[in-house]
């Protein structure tokens, strides 16, 4: 399997090769472009044989090559080429199936074929590009969206512009959490937002105002799944099967750590997915009284700063 062209075919195929026995991690040691006469060949390497696919991302100038089973930790999540048919490539880490997967975006200048080849051994990856025509080149380097169809978290949605209305209304006050340990890891026993001082208005009787974003009606809000973690040049995602219409986000400390309370539930087989990028250590999913919670844990004396938008298929936690 070396050439495919369609999402879902892809990611049945990463499924697949992640079911049928276990197999050493690889580890990528270097993604280097390497001028050429004609343009440029990005060479790839790593520390064992790799398993991989790749494809080209019909009408945008993009193509992809996944690597199963591998760790993106000793590469440069964003690699500036600016040569040949390649602007930029940018080097994410995806769970597939509970699998680790190291995704390679290139950005290129126009919608051109991608070809890869591959020493013996499969120790070493050229990717080469070809033919085509001219296309939208993306302001910045961004991984692939994925069908809403397909089972298992795939590529990072695009950032959707999130309606005015559906803007997250900060909490006025926040609750300080406990100064000992959590006896649960996922840390369902915390204390809940302390709610804000009543709203002064003409009505009879003012009403305090909920941590939480407003819906749109008096409606329920739909229950979401949550299906996997992607970890962006400098975000982390949280993927869903759909839009997110409602959230909490709670900041604790002792220790420190990030927690996101979501209306939903999770399809994931893991219980943690290993970070160690933006000073945070990991990302934790547990089930609270028919909510998906999302924990975020550092080791620094205080919380990262970022901030939490609603995208098309999940939250973003972005950091500055």
């Amino acid at each position: 399997m070396k050439k495919l062209f369609f999402i879902p075919v892809i990611v049945f195929s990463l499924t697949v090769l992640s079911l049928a026995g276990p197999a050493l991690a690889a580890e990528l040691l270097d993604v280097k472009p390497v001028a050429t006469a004609t343009g440029v060949v990005i060479e790839v390497t790593a520390d064992i044989p790799m398993t991989y696919t790749y494809y080209k991302v019909p009408g945008q100038a993009r193509a992809v090559v996944d690597i199963a089973d591998a760790d993106p930790e000793k590469v440069e999540p964003l690699i500036v080429v600016n040569k040949g048919a390649v602007a930029s490539i940018s080097v994410d880490k995806a769970m597939i199936a509970d699998m680790t997967v190291s995704r390679l975006v290139f950005n290129l200048v126009s919608e051109t074929d991608i070809s890869v080849s591959e020493t013996p051994d499969r120790i070493t990856l050229n990717v080469s590009f070809g033919g085509g025509k001219p296309g939208a080149v993306p302001a910045t380097a961004a991984p692939v969206a994925a069908p809403a169809a397909v089972a298992a978290p795939v590529a990072t949605a695009a950032p959707a512009v999130v309606p005015e209305t559906q803007q997250q209304v900060p909490a006025a006050a926040v609750a300080q959490a406990s100064s000992k340990e959590d006896d649960d890891p996922l840390g369902l026993d915390e204390p809940q937002p302390v709610a804000a001082a009543p709203v002064k208005s003409p009505a009879p009787a003012a009403k305090n105002i909920e941590p939480v974003v407003p819906a749109k009606s008096e409606q329920p809000v739909s229950s979401v799944v949550v299906k996997g973690v992607v970890v962006g040049a400098s975000y982390i995602d949280i993927q869903t099967n759909g839009p997110v219409e409602k959230f909490k986000q709670l900041k604790l400390s002792k220790p420190e750590r990030l927690s996101i309370e979501i209306s939903g539930t999770s399809s994931m087989k893991m219980s943690s997915v290993q970070v160690k990028r933006f000073g945070v250590e990991k990302v934790r999913i547990g089930i609270n009284h028919g909510s998906v919670r999302v924990v975020l844990d550092t080791k620094k004396a205080s919380f990262p700063k970022h901030d939490v938008v609603a995208i098309e298929n999940g939250i973003r936690i972005n950091f500055k």
